[in-house]
């Protein structure tokens, strides 16, 4: 299997936020402006999630996987725990129709990440065990990140409601996970 398949790297253009036409390769972990939103909070989430795992498919290209696995494995405790908690907040406020599916979906990511800590505590630093991660993180950023998240986005801008609104604290004081 290409290394391409592997790490989520899809090929294509850049778009507007880097080098044009060169035709480098986009990572599906790279932040869009219309993954916003309009919740600050819920922002910087999705955003240090894609860093997370992009910090963990870079490792994984230098043979550093390893070392990366386990804080990422930390940090989705963390994440779906406040992540979750904060958008199904602003779902709810907003009236979003499709709320009950996105919570169930949220509640199957959960399930997979306490399974790939399992899989970890058993395995341990593996080349399997970064693999099954890394498939993993890119299946939910691709079906439901770009997708369901998506869809959100979508209705909060179609009911004017995709700036300002929801939380900026997680519990911290300041939005951001630690």
């Amino acid at each position: 299997m290409p290394m391409g398949t592997i790490t989520g790297i899809k090929p294509g253009k850049a778009d507007s936020s880097g080098p044009a036409g060169k035709g480098e390769y986009l990572m599906l972990t790279q932040w869009r402006d219309d993954m916003a939103t309009g919740s600050e909070a819920i922002d910087r989430q999705h955003q240090e999630l894609l860093r997370r795992v992009d910090d963990l498919l870079k490792g994984a290209k230098s043979r550093k996987g390893a070392e990366e696995i386990g804080r990422l494995m930390w940090f989705l405790k963390k994440y779906v725990r406040w992540h979750f908690r904060d958008e199904e907040k602003l779902q709810l406020e907003s009236g979003f129709p499709g709320y009950q599916a996105h919570k169930h979906q949220h509640e199957i990511f959960f399930r997979e990440v306490l399974r790939l800590e399992n899989l970890h505590t058993e395995q341990g630093d593996n080349t399997l065990m970064i693999v099954a991660v890394i498939t993993a993180m890119c299946e939910w950023l691709r079906s439901h990140f770009n997708k369901l998240d998506k869809e959100f986005i979508d209705y909060l801008k179609a009911t004017g409601q995709d700036q300002g609104c929801g939380s900026n604290d997680n519990g911290n004081g300041d939005g951001e996970l630690r």
